[in-house]
């Protein structure tokens, strides 16, 4: 499993374009392999609030670290009303030499109310505001964060919700851009992407049944033609990736227990329906029996096959933690997930 890199690695967490090459790894800066068969179960589990979800990986060449950013759940807080816990959060920070052995370094820092969401006045009953489900694009050198902002901290699902734009020149430390407008007040999950010089953002519209939504934009500010890309029911936590030259889109199915992956021939439209992965409580790893919350992808190049690894979540109550498993393309044309392939170590808790 320790083979070399592409120096093109194509990763959700990384700029996607439409041409991709492996060719071999020359540069420190390039990311390190993931060795998913000595990676541990639970992968990681937030020191905070114990409730880490919504992974995103991404490769930090500056620092030469895999960045995991999450929504820090407060799962662990004392009390709560209704949904509170859910809301309040902060985007949680981890980072790894190898991608197996995770360790805590906060939270994101930055203004518009991103580094201390409590302190905020927000619209909800109680104060504050909230952040969630993050996404990270590097273009010229910029990493870019797109991100979940709820107007409040509520005790239930209300609220007003926009995806908003953050640049970082060390992925610690965030400068708020704006606003993006998209289909409605009522959006979140991002992910962002580019195909033939055009961005395209995929996301969740509470507004429109919950459904999967894709807008596009030529610069990452202004964002137009926001359409529905899949109808067949409730959806959440999109993200597309480019995996063994198809595109691949996978969400989290609300209406439809587990993570729904569909297929593209140009990453855009026709977007069709090929299996669904991590959607039966039958997990052998510590605290990773139940079906598996909001992918995140990251593909990589090792021993010339390219290989995708998918990060999730699994909860037991309140308390979430992060998994690691990969997905397989068998000879029919389906994705298959088996979380059991590895025997995984047991993570102290």
């Amino acid at each position: 499993m320790r083979g070399r890199i592409g120096l093109a690695l194509l990763t959700v967490s990384f700029l996607l374009t439409e041409n991709f090459a492996a060719t071999p790894s020359t540069s420190p800066a390039d990311p390190v392999p993931i060795d998913i068969a000595h990676a541990p179960a639970p992968l990681f589990d937030d020191p905070i609030f114990h409730g880490a979800s919504d992974p995103f990986v991404t490769w930090n060449p500056g620092k030469r670290l895999w960045f995991m950013y999450y929504t820090q759940r407060r799962a662990s807080m004392p009390g709560g009303n209704g949904v509170d816990w859910v809301h309040g959060s902060a985007i949680g920070i981890a980072t790894s030499a190898d991608g197996t052995d995770w360790k805590y370094i906060g939270t994101c820092q930055g203004d518009h109310g991103l580094s201390d969401p409590l302190k905020e006045t927000g619209a909800g009953p109680e104060p504050g505001v909230t952040w969630w489900a993050p996404c990270f694009v590097y273009d010229a050198g910029v990493l870019h964060m797109f991100v979940t902002e709820v107007d409040g901290v509520y005790t239930n699902w209300n609220g007003k919700r926009h995806i908003d734009q953050f640049t970082s020149a060390d992925g610690l430390n965030w400068k708020f851009v704006a606003v993006c407008k998209l289909a409605s007040e009522r959006v979140i999950d991002p992910t962002v992407y580019q195909v033939n010089g055009t961005w395209y953002m995929v996301y969740k519209n509470e507004a429109a049944g919950s459904n999967t939504f894709r807008s596009q934009s030529t610069d990452m500010i202004d964002w137009t033609d926001g359409v529905q890309i899949t109808r067949d029911g409730a959806q959440e936590a999109p993200m597309t990736f480019r995996w063994k030259n198809q595109w691949w889109l996978i969400v989290d199915a609300i209406s439809k227990k587990g993570l729904r992956i569909y297929k593209s021939p140009d990453g855009i439209n026709q977007w069709q329906y090929v299996s669904t992965v991590l959607g039966a409580a039958d997990g052998t790893r510590p605290q990773d029996r139940g079906i598996g919350h909001h992918p995140g992808i990251v593909v990589q190049s090792v021993d010339a096959n390219e290989q995708a690894l998918i990060f999730y979540f699994t909860q037991r109550g309140r308390r979430s933690v992060i998994q690691l498993a990969e997905l397989e393309l068998a000879p029919d044309g389906t994705v298959t997930c088996d979380r059991n392939k590895f025997a995984a170590p047991t993570t102290q808790q």
